[in-house]
């Protein structure tokens, strides 16, 4: 069950106010705006007046003391000391509005209030409210000092931040007709702000960046307070884990010291500076940064004590992942030759593997016999291992090699068949692990070839921090771990390969006789070849337009369908549908409207079933009169004369676009009309 409370109390001297507990709340949050100030004041009113009421509910009798600040300042905190001699205090009403029109509640009428006079001090952080313990006797008359300080019902941290210079007013009135009194004084209390409060916040464009990318580090340093801030200086200094780029603050950042200095003020705004930074494979990703120096006393904070309590100080970590490898994209999900299925035994230079139907033959070709035996991968490579993961977390299975190339020429080279010869596989993507530099000992560097039927496929390669790509090689620029994802680069086709080749060697910056270097081939992913099954059905049907009950006889006209279909799992190529059908011996083709002024106007119809094919009479028909068979729909170029012509002996039809698989099996619809002989 729930519960909905509204209140809303109207004082009639024009102004509302919320709940003493909400008023209380609000309280809280802006005690603590200043503590850097200057008393100023009190200002007074000492002309006394009768407070009282003729005409019960405060209808029209009000008194009005108004209270004139000369000095101009902005106000941190403000009191009102206020003396009334009056039985049943309860029955007043008072509020106090500024010069800039802002009002806040005093005291109400509390209607069973049966003490007399105030002598108080409106104080926001007494520690009662009025007229409530130990506020629930009469008041005293002499002042000041005020004998009570207590909480108004409304908050005097609302004049808070506005200019006291001018003239403020305090309205009261006499609830009720049967208790009088007078007004005697009032005096406010200033407290000017004198401070300057800086604070300081830390965001990055993204929290989980990749390793290897970039990422943009903000830190905002933000003023308020009436007194500019100057001298400001920010410690911004980059964890080990990031690397220093570039920076928006024209000159600001000391990226060496990690000091930005913020020129000229700062008031009562905020700036902010754009740090980009390299994200490393491993180190601390904790950032921090606090205000240094700052001209002024802060209320809630002391520049560069390291406090990370205070609102000059922020704190930000980033949780860096290894960068994901590109999905291959295939009709339905990509087929996967998984290490941590498929054996590979210790040294092996070939293996075949069956997948989802396609067949995969791997030879390894090391003519140096550079290839090494490895205790950490478990033996003579090449071998499956968990030992690199590549950034992988559980760790999977891959194919590792550990090589001693004699010289910067020498290779490992890896032959990899796809399919069948000549037709291979869709598209195919793989990663290898481990790409990299080892200073001084070696420039891993990966070149790879695809080819369909010997013709080159183009390959897209993907790259990390520690390698490049440029044409089809990919070679190592810094060092990686063994256990990250910045060596890691992924190698995609995505046309139909059926044989790539990898050679595995150093790049031309590699000593001459290069050190012991490592990669490893993670999983293969590839997409089948799909092919389009396309089969012809005919029928002919009696062309009887006004239902006279017509037969199939000689002289009569039928309708003949050719209806041909995509029972494949694969897509028929673009524009590559063409249907040559030979007219039968029985029939003469009618070269006219197909249905003698009804819907179609053309000889010959397409209808599409789902196959995505399109059809233009002009450009997607021809006839051929040849005895045999042409040869394809270009060989097609025969007239046929309006009406009956016998002449024609082939129809030939070429709808545009590729005709698509799918389920139910999409079909096309080719229609003629012919005379029985």
């Amino acid at each position: 069950m729930g519960f909905t409370l509204t209140f809303n109390m109207t004082f009639n001297l024009g102004y509302k106010r919320l709940a003493g507990c909400i008023a209380l709340f609000a309280f809280s949050l802006v005690l603590l705006v200043y503590r850097a100030w200057g008393q100023t004041g009190p200002y007074a009113n000492t002309v006394s007046a009768p407070l009282n009421e003729n005409v019960a509910g405060c209808g029209g009798t009000i008194l009005s003391r108004n209270i004139t600040v000369g000095d101009s300042f902005t106000i941190a905190d403000v009191d009102l000391g206020l003396l009334i001699n009056h039985t049943y205090r309860g029955d007043i009403q008072a509020n106090l509005t500024s010069p800039s029109s802002t009002t806040v509640a005093l005291v109400t009428n509390d209607g069973g209030n049966g003490l007399n006079n105030y002598n108080v001090r409106f104080d926001d952080a007494a520690g009662n409210n009025v007229n409530s313990a130990p506020h629930n006797t009469s008041d005293g008359l002499s002042a000041p000092p005020y004998e009570n300080t207590v909480r108004p019902l409304g908050n005097l941290s609302d004049f808070d931040g506005e200019d006291a210079q001018g003239v403020w007013v305090l309205d009261m009135c006499d609830f009720y007709n049967l208790d009088a009194g007078d007004f005697q004084r009032a005096n406010l209390y200033f407290t000017a702000a004198t401070g300057s409060d800086m604070s300081l916040a830390l965001a990055a464009s993204d929290t989980t960046p990749n390793i290897g990318n970039n990422v943009v580090l903000t830190v905002t340093a933000t003023h308020t307070g009436p007194v500019a801030a100057t001298g400001i200086t920010a410690d911004f200094n980059l964890p080990t884990g990031l690397s220093y780029v570039s920076d928006n603050g024209g000159g600001n950042y000391n990226s060496g010291t990690g000091v930005w200095s913020i020129p000229g003020s700062l008031s009562n705004a905020s700036t902010s500076l754009q740090i980009t930074a390299f994200v490393n494979a491993s180190g601390n990703y904790d950032i921090v940064s606090e205000i240094a120096t700052a001209s002024g006393v802060d209320p809630d904070s002391t520049p560069g004590n390291g406090d990370t309590g205070e609102d000059d100080y922020d704190s930000l970590t980033l949780a860096p992942v290894t960068p994901a490898v590109p999905v291959l994209s295939c009709p339905g999900a990509p087929s996967v030759m998984d290490w941590d299925i498929v054996v590979w035994g210790e040294g092996d230079l070939n293996n075949t593997y069956i997948v989802d139907a396609e067949t995969i033959a791997i030879t390894i070709s090391d003519p140096d016999n550079s290839l090494q035996d490895y205790g950490p991968f478990g033996g003579q490579t090449p071998i499956e291992s968990t030992a690199n993961t590549g950034g992988l977390s559980p760790a999977e299975a891959s194919l590792h090699f550990l090589a001693d190339q004699p010289n910067r020429a020498s290779t490992v080279d890896m032959t990899i068949a796809l399919g069948d010869a000549g037709v291979g596989v869709a598209k195919f993507q793989m990663s290898i692990w481990d790409v990299d530099l080892g200073a001084s000992q070696f420039e891993d560097q990966i070149t790879v070839t695809g080819t369909l039927g010997g013709t080159p496929v183009p390959v897209t390669l993907f790259t990390s921090s520690a390698n490049s790509a440029s044409g089809s090689a990919v070679t190592g620029v810094s060092g990686a771990g063994s256990t990250s994802g910045v060596g890691n680069m992924t190698l995609e086709f995505n046309a139909a390969i059926d044989t790539l080749v990898i050679n595995y060697g150093n790049g031309s910056n590699a000593p001459a006789n290069p050190g012991i270097q490592g990669i490893a081939l993670h999983d293969f992913n590839f997409c089948p070849v799909l092919s389009a099954v396309l089969s012809a059905q005919k029928s002919t049907a009696l062309y009887d337009p006004l239902s006279e009950g017509l037969y199939m006889v000689p002289g009569n006209d039928v309708i003949y369908t050719i209806t041909f279909t995509n029972s494949g799992d694969g897509a028929a190529d673009n524009d590559s549908v063409v249907i040559i059908d030979a007219i039968p011996s029985e029939i003469e083709f009618y070269n006219g409207d197909i249905d003698d002024g009804g819907p179609e106007t053309t000889a010959v119809t397409g209808t599409d079933n789902g196959s995505g094919l399109t059809f233009n009479y002009a450009a997607d028909v021809r006839y051929s009169n040849s005895g045999s068979p042409p040869a394809n729909f270009a060989a097609c170029n025969y007239t046929p004369s309006a009406g009956y012509d016998a002449n024609v002996t082939y129809i030939c039809v070429n709808p545009s676009g590729v005709m698509a698989a799918g389920n139910p099996d999409p079909s096309f619809d080719v229609k003629f009309r012919a005379r029985i002989k």
